[in-house]
């Protein structure tokens, strides 16, 4: 299956533009900050502060291998 990504800094509109993208091509949309949010029990902010820099990547990474 393939999928589209949109990257980009934080409040850049990512998550908007990727619902309707979504929408308009009839396809799920899922928000990775979600995701890694009820992974980790946590903010990404908290859990950024907490565990770093390093330990965040790699979760994220790992919800953006199985999304």
């Amino acid at each position: 299956m393939t999928g589209i990504s949109l990257i980009g800094l934080p409040g850049s509109g990512k998550s908007t533009v990727g619902r309707q993208l979504a929408r308009r091509l009839g396809v799920g949309f899922s928000d990775t900050d979600h995701v890694i949010e009820s992974r980790i029990g946590c903010s990404i902010r908290i859990f950024f502060e907490r565990e770093g820099e390093d330990r965040f990547r790699d979760t994220e990474e790992a919800v953006l291998d199985e999304l």
